[in-house]
């Protein structure tokens, strides 16, 4: 049976999933979601993105979800920093509950852009360029 590989992308930051279908299939869907009315059709892309979204809200309690004996939680922020840094370098992020708020290329642009959008109180963090040594201390 012959495949076809697509190439899914969300947001221009979002990873490429690839997703191997029969063309048959597309086909199917293709000749179907042709003679489907303009309300069925947004309906149907409602749907998609619904369903979209509540697996993406899966994955990410499974991901939070202690393994074996640890009794500890991933705070949302957390997984998301480790989820998604590498598309922010050299960028201040404004997070909510593993949401991204707002970003900016200063502490400052990225509070005003979250504040803009209603959000008084999100976590601030800075995330190092590529080739930026990193440290800390007391």
């Amino acid at each position: 049976m012959e495949h076809l590989n697509l190439t899914l992308t969300g947001s221009p930051y979002r990873k490429r999933n690839k997703v191997k279908m029969s063309i048959a299939l597309l086909n199917e869907i293709v000749e179907k979601a042709a003679g489907l009315t303009n309300a069925e059709r947004r309906e149907l892309i409602q749907l998609l993105q619904e369903q979209e979204i509540k697996k993406q809200s899966e994955e990410r309690e499974r991901k939070l979800k202690p393994s074996g004996n640890n009794n500890f939680i991933i705070h949302p922020n957390t997984a998301w920093l480790k989820e998604n840094s590498h598309k922010y370098r050299g960028l201040y992020v404004a997070l909510k509950d593993g949401e991204l708020i707002a970003t900016g290329r200063t502490i400052k642009e990225a509070d005003l852009a979250a504040k803009e959008k209603g959000f008084s109180k999100t976590l601030l963090h800075r995330i190092p360029g590529e080739n930026e040594e990193v440290w800390g201390g007391w």
